[in-house]
């Protein structure tokens, strides 16, 4: 739904600006998960006949001539206007659901309204309380997102002639507009992220009353025209594909409402420019036209609307495993350091964020290394950043996922002791060894014995698969004797509110 340079110019924006403390930078990623939490929260009814969408996903809107109105709501459903609208799930061939969880439902709406300016009002308003991806088609199709209020909202405008869009003092997490069509839109309101994306020349998207702390727009033909605001806390770029000065970039122009130079341009030239007249007037006009040709808005079918921003916002829902993650290793913090952004996969994790200096990030790194929630951690970048330096660092995780069992032996203390590793070993090397004494020396564990050599090697087999505490090192055999030595995973026993949760003794 993004095109690359879309993506690239979000990407050199998403890192921008760290929270305080331990909280996570808002990001596409963060946003997107929290859009999924939502629509796996309640199962909503699913009903089409009656107008009833159940848990959304992908909604497909098909609507010569109408003007749709998209409000938000307790339930994903249809609210009839003065045209029929039929509704085809798509959601049964693709994603057949999850146990567990509701449905997530891809669904076609199809409309034909009137004779295009002969009717007032809405063709249908489509109520939302889940969706986040929406592709739009339709020649003279005017679309009104009217106070709308959700994490995402992915547009994409399929190629039509005459379409129209509005915003109108919404509130979204993520708002991504990408057109392929013969499209005017713009709107006011607030986001955390706003990408827009024009694949055709005749693309207006006028976006200058709309506040935002990051912006990313793209432009992969030229001729396509995008107006944008830019206040003291926005972070914004634009990607394209020439990489010429002078005349090509006048071929890719943004008028800024705000600092002119604090557009970042990190693949190419455009023609950025102050905001003219003609451009807010423009802007006016299409909202002017829009408002007046949907009427009055209708009253919520159930009363009051609760905001779905707030009932998922991050001081109201449980922590997810990147926040789990950042929250832990803030101990570990020196003064200055920030963790911005936890990225993870099976078994480890990826942390960025700024720090003072390329000593204060070094620091920050040694310190996980002895921290006993994560181990061998390294820096992947220091770069020049604003007013420090930014930082990337890996580390493997021990446990598979933030919240699965711990590879660590459990214990109490902040140190194992001789006595807890020899109660957790001896069960798991059996009677075979006889006389068999187990020493620690607090990273190293050495088993010396008396056994004949298959028993011995028998006695650590098990050793290998019981204790999983334990890693690497070494064997050796003679004649009824053995020694072994191998390390401990973890240092120090895990903390009952550290990254990963303890397991039982010995496991």
């Amino acid at each position: 739904m993004r095109t690359v340079p879309a993506i690239l110019a979000l990407l050199v924006l998403v890192c921008a600006s760290l929270a305080e403390a331990a909280r996570l930078d808002t990001t596409p990623d963060t946003l997107i998960a929290r859009a999924s939490r939502l629509r796996d929260a309640t199962e909503l009814p699913w009903n089409p006949d009656a107008g009833y969408l159940g848990n959304l996903r992908h909604v497909q809107i098909l609507a010569p001539d109408c003007l749709v109105r998209v409000i938000s709501g307790p339930e994903n459903r249809v609210i009839s206007g003065h045209s029929a609208v039929s509704v085809n799930e798509r959601s049964t061939l693709l994603d057949p659901g999850r146990p567990g969880k509701p449905v997530p439902r891809d669904v076609v709406l199809t409309a034909r309204g009137p004779a295009a300016g002969t009717a007032t009002g809405a063709c249908f308003t489509l109520q939302l309380a889940t969706a986040h991806d929406f592709l739009f088609g339709g020649d003279r199709l005017t679309l009104l997102f009217d106070r709308t209020a959700l994490p995402v909202m992915r547009i994409f405008l399929n190629p039509s002639a005459g379409l129209r869009l509005w915003f109108e003092d919404v509130r979204i997490g993520l708002l991504v507009v990408g057109s392929n069509a013969d499209a005017l839109g713009g709107g006011t309101g607030q986001v955390s992220v706003l990408t827009l994306d024009g694949s055709r020349r005749s693309t207006s998207l006028l976006f200058h009353d709309m506040e935002a702390r990051r912006i990313g727009v793209s432009a992969t033909t030229a001729g396509a025209r995008f107006s944008i605001r830019i206040g003291p806390q926005t972070h914004a770029g634009y990607a394209q594909p020439a990489r010429a000065p002078g005349v090509i970039a006048r071929h890719y122009p943004i008028w800024i409402d705000g600092p002119v130079s604090a557009l970042e341009v990190p693949f190419g030239r455009v023609d950025a420019m102050p905001i003219t007249d003609a451009i807010r007037a423009q802007a006016r006009a299409l909202r002017e036209a829009v408002l007046r040709r949907a009427g009055p808005r209708p009253a919520p079918p159930r009363g009051p609307v609760p905001d779905p921003l707030e009932a998922f916002g991050d001081d109201n829902e449980p922590p997810s495993p990147q926040q789990r993650v950042a929250e832990v290793l803030q101990r570990f913090v020196p003064a200055g350091v920030r963790i911005g952004k936890v990225d993870l996969w099976k078994g480890g994790a990826a942390l960025e964020g700024e720090a003072p200096d390329e000593r204060a990030a070094r620091t920050f790194v040694t310190a996980l290394n002895r921290s006993g929630e994560v181990r061998n951690a390294q820096i992947a970048f220091i770069r020049p950043g604003t007013g420090g330096v930014a930082w990337r660092a890996t580390v493997d995780l021990l446990c598979e996922a933030p919240g699965g069992p711990s590879r660590c032996l459990s214990g109490a203390g902040s140190a194992y002791t001789r006595e807890q590793v020899d109660e957790a070993l001896r069960p798991t090397l059996g009677r075979d060894p006889q006389q068999a004494s187990i020493a620690f020396d607090g990273e190293f564990v050495r088993i010396e014995g008396r056994a004949a050599e298959v028993d011995a090697r028998a006695a650590m087999q098990r050793v290998r698969e019981g204790a999983p505490w334990l890693e690497g090192g070494y064997q050796t055999y003679g004649k009824d004797r053995f020694t072994a030595r191998t390390r401990m995973v973890c240092m120090v026993p895990p903390r009952p509110d550290g990254i990963c949760a303890a397991g039982p003794t010995g496991r």
